[in-house]
């Protein structure tokens, strides 16, 4: 089988994306509505690479920029939502998701004056989020350099990669007639950049479209009437090598996927648990935990809550170090392939009895989440707190 290949672009912008993975997403509500846009289009993305090397993009950029595609498609923006989407955030982020230490001494546009101390604090409040580099342009924030200030949400919204895409393609399909203007000129119009012609926006277009056209290679275009396909509980969407292929360890019952070795998976190979994004899973994994958490939530108004994801090999060494036989020996435990988590204290559900769990041992199955033989209250070590995406165990 192939080996996962990079996304090669050539242009000003050092761009790569890892390819062959499934994008997973939440869309956060926004806006007048409590309900939800469709979330995430899991599917199967090209291997190929396209033309020459000039550098790539780190794993934070590619994630993100994975987002992104996938909020679009989501909504059924299509191929063109989602070139805009990714424009705008190379030209006011370089796809980075940035917070604001609030220091700004520019006179804002909108405003004709610099930030007062109470913008500054809440500009602050980015700080706290997970973030990928600290900027100080006036109040914006995030992906698309979003201001508080001016309405576009609070700092915990901007600072979530999902929610600040959602709130961007909110506005954006507001503006008459969007898919048919240039596309630089729409994204101004929802941005309302000093770049009053959208210039900074044509200046990344071409290099936009060409990871959206990388990234949706072999799919159908989810634009307005379009499908998402369902969660697979297989690794149809990876890329491995032929090898890997014929090998019966990357089937069935194997946690073992991509040709990685157990807690050795780059995290551009993983996708972000939309409910707790600083942790991550094996792609597939994390949209149908997603989905399972949606559902939990319309039943108890809150999170499943987990504690753990992915473990690479060095933190299995410390939880073992630290806890004993309660962790598995380093290169063994099933959090290492991306495919187990730990659920916390919400609701009761770790603690093996009550409503909350009970709803997880009827439902988790429907999701392709188990609660494993020896984790059962009755197994060889109970751990009600841990669940496992497939029967790996």
């Amino acid at each position: 089988m192939r080996a996962l290949r990079r996304l090669h672009l050539a242009g000003p912008t050092t761009v790569g994306l890892l390819l062959g993975i499934a994008v997973v997403v939440t869309v956060a509500a926004v806006g007048s509505s409590d309900q939800r846009q469709p979330r995430f289009l899991p599917g199967a993305l090209d291997c190929g690479a396209v033309g020459t090397a000039q550098g790539t993009l780190n794993a934070a950029q590619e994630r993100n920029a994975k987002i992104i595609v996938s909020v679009a498609l989501g909504r059924r923006l299509g191929n063109t939502g989602a070139t805009i989407g990714v424009a705008v955030a190379l030209a006011e982020s370089s796809l980075y998701n940035e917070a604001n230490d609030g220091t700004s001494t520019l006179v804002g546009s909108a405003e004709g004056r610099q930030l007062n101390d109470s913008e500054r604090a809440v500009a602050r409040e980015s700080l706290q989020y997970p973030h990928d580099r600290v900027g100080n342009n006036l109040d914006s924030i995030g992906l698309f350099q979003q201001r508080p200030m001016t309405g576009w949400g609070t700092p915990q919204q901007l600072m979530d990669p999902a929610t600040s895409a959602a709130l961007f393609f909110d506005r954006l399909v507001k503006v008459p007639g969007w898919q048919a203007l240039p596309p630089w000129n729409a994204a101004q119009a929802v941005q309302g950049s000093p770049s009053s012609d959208g210039g900074i926006y044509r200046s990344t277009y071409a290099q936009a479209t060409t990871i959206v056209e990388k990234l949706t290679a072999g799919t159908a275009d989810q634009s307005a009437g379009a499908v998402a396909a369902p969660v697979s509980n297989t690794d149809d969407g990876w890329c491995p090598s032929a090898a890997a292929t014929d090998s019966a360890s990357n089937r069935g019952g194997s946690a073992a996927w991509g040709g990685f070795s157990n807690g050795q998976i780059p995290a551009s190979a993983l996708c972000p648990v939309p409910s707790a994004p600083q942790l991550l899973l094996e792609c597939h994994a994390a949209a149908a935990f997603d989905q399972m958490n949606t559902a939990f939530r319309a039943v108890f108004g809150q999170d499943i809550g987990i504690t753990d994801g992915y473990r690479s090999y060095d933190e299995q060494i410390v939880c073992r170090d630290q806890k004993g036989s309660m962790c598995a020996d380093p290169g063994t435990s099933n959090h290492g392939w991306g495919k187990a988590v730990d659920i916390g204290g919400c609701c009761g559900v770790n603690s093996g009895a009550g409503p909350a769990f009970d709803w997880l041992t009827t439902n988790a199955g429907r999701f392709g989440w188990i609660h494993p033989a020896w984790a059962q209250p009755d197994g060889s070590k109970p751990e009600p707190w841990h669940w496992e995406y497939g029967s790996i165990s």
